[in-house]
């Protein structure tokens, strides 16, 4: 990894627009459970606003936007070119970038998960499942957009037709897409973790930690490999 590329990809993404909409999601999960709890006086629903609007949402929307804020700028106006004329080895700008995102996108999501869970009275199970998915999640999530927005132009697209067609409607009706599903992975460590009852429980845990490894691998790998491959074409 390189501390400058690191440095500066920081300094981009939170520089952009984007990165006001990755503060704003975790703040806006924060109050939404905050306001449902005033309103009804009880504790907030742990599968509505935690699951369904947290885990399901926020977390992979935040990872989206940070992979794609350190690395699709650069690759939709060129820029990139520049950057790889370096003699800095493709596969450690790859990794240098992805850590920036991963980081930045496990804070957000944790901070939401964990702030919404407080917010909404849930019991202290839900704190570990708040670290747990929210931390490993987005970093999963970053790996397999990084690899996107290397791989297209439209990283954006590809990465919110994952989210919405792949896990949450072809996930919810054939079980069978949770096997390549980043939320079920998460969702399965955090139920092993914190002892909740979350959809995965189908999903061995061996499976879940295997693949995660082969995700965070392939998906840094992919984009390294992508970065040489367009230095040598000088495609898009």
């Amino acid at each position: 990894m390189n501390l400058t590329i690191m440095r500066l990809a920081l300094q981009a993404l939170v520089g952009q627009r984007r990165g006001l909409v990755i503060l704003a999601l975790p703040v806006l999960l924060i109050a939404l459970a905050g306001v449902l709890r005033a309103l009804t006086g009880e504790p907030v629903s742990a599968n509505a606003v935690v699951v369904e609007v947290g885990i399901a949402l926020v977390v992979p929307l935040v990872a989206l936007l940070a992979a794609n804020g350190v690395l699709g700028p650069e690759i939709d106006d060129g820029s990139v070119v520049y950057l790889l004329s370096t003699p800095v080895s493709r596969y450690a700008v790859a990794a240098s970038k992805f850590v920036v995102a991963a980081g930045v996108a496990a804070v957000a999501a944790v901070t939401g998960l964990l702030g919404a869970t407080l917010a909404g009275g849930l019991s202290g199970r839900w704190v570990v499942v708040s670290v747990v998915v929210g931390a490993g999640g987005a970093v999963l999530y970053t790996a397999l957009f990084s690899a996107i927005a290397a791989a297209t132009r439209h990283g954006m697209i590809a990465g919110l037709v994952y989210v919405t067609v792949v896990e949450s409607l072809l996930g919810r009706f054939l079980s069978g897409f949770r096997y390549v599903s980043v939320r079920a992975f998460a969702e399965r460590l955090g139920e092993v973790a914190a002892d909740v009852d979350l959809p995965v429980s189908d999903l061995s845990t061996t499976y879940a930690v295997i693949a995660s490894l082969v995700l965070l691998v392939v998906g840094v790998g992919a984009a390294g490999w992508r970065l040489a491959r367009f230095q040598l074409k000088g495609d898009e």
